[in-house]
């Protein structure tokens, strides 16, 4: 049985993860076709990004947080990968320091993540697709 809180805190950094994919992605695609690497302020945060025509990498220039995701093309939802949420999250652990309150074996975190995942699935807020997954944009709110 999974930690609901460990669950609700796994489900927060999906939300966080395509809130952020759900701003920016519009403008990344555009500024994406024009140059493949460069700076963008994104709210008030500095950022880098390394883009090819699929997806983006951003980096945040002073905390090295790193966020990798697809380009949006869906208008009901969001599309992501198992491997860019979890890369976010665990890059999310190292900025904050966090990482000190989980255990420290990647793995068994990689196994924590994949049963949330599940749990998610089985209450049908996210759907499988195409090697990924889809949230509906009204799951967001």
């Amino acid at each position: 049985m999974l930690d609901p809180k460990t669950q609700d805190r796994y489900y927060n950094y999906i939300l966080t993860y395509i809130q952020i994919i759900t701003t920016s992605w519009e403008e990344l695609e555009k500024r994406c076709k024009k140059l493949r690497s460069w700076n963008i302020k994104i709210g008030r945060k500095d950022y880098m990004y390394f883009a090819t025509k699929t997806w983006v990498t951003l980096v945040n220039k002073n905390t090295t947080l790193e966020l990798t995701f697809v380009f949006n093309t869906e208008e009901w939802s969001t599309y992501f990968e198992t491997e860019h949420l979890h890369s976010f999250i665990e890059s999310d652990l190292n900025v904050s320091g966090l990482w000190r309150y989980f255990t420290p074996n990647k793995v068994a975190r990689a196994e924590l993540y994949n049963q949330c995942l599940e749990e998610l699935l089985k209450q049908d807020t996210i759907q499988k697709k195409d090697g990924g997954f889809v949230i509906l944009n009204e799951e967001e709110y």
